[in-house]
Formats: C-alpha cells, structure tokens, sequence
C-alpha cells in the first residue's frame, strides 16, 4: 500500500517538473521567434539598417526581444 502511494507521488511530482520544463521551452521558443520578428519589422520599416546575418539571427535566436533591442540600439548609436 505505501508503495503506491510513494508511486503515486513520484509520477505526480514527474508530471509537474515535465509540465514546468515544457512551458519554460515554450517561452523561449516564443521569445526567440518574437525576437527576430521584430529585427525583421524594425528593418522593413526603416528604423534600422542592421543586416540580417547569421550573427544578428542568433544573438535574436538566443536572447529573444531583448536582444533584438540591444542590436537595435547598438545600431541607432552606430556601434552595430
């Protein structure tokens, strides 16, 4: 009998890290494809002029809105 509960209480606890880990990639995911999305307005709409390259697109990929910001500034101020 405690055997199923300990059981029980495993498989609950494996679930929730399992359903934690899923929603913590879907995030990044989302963000990574938010991120390059709004390089890729900010470059059609003129505010920019920040080449898309593989660098540009993985600094996008990895650090999501923040890093496209970070490009964009890095741009406006002329550094990027």
């Amino acid at each position: 009998m405690t055997v199923d509960i300990t059981l029980l209480i495993i498989g609950v606890a494996i679930l929730f890290l399992l359903a934690k880990f899923i929603q913590f990639i879907s995030r990044a995911i989302i963000n990574s494809v938010l991120g390059v999305v709004f390089l890729f307005i900010s470059n059609a709409l003129g505010i920019t002029t920040i080449q898309m390259n593989v660098i540009s697109l993985l600094i996008c990929a990895i650090a999501g809105i923040p890093g496209a910001l970070v490009l964009i500034v890095l741009n406006l101020l002329g550094m990027y």
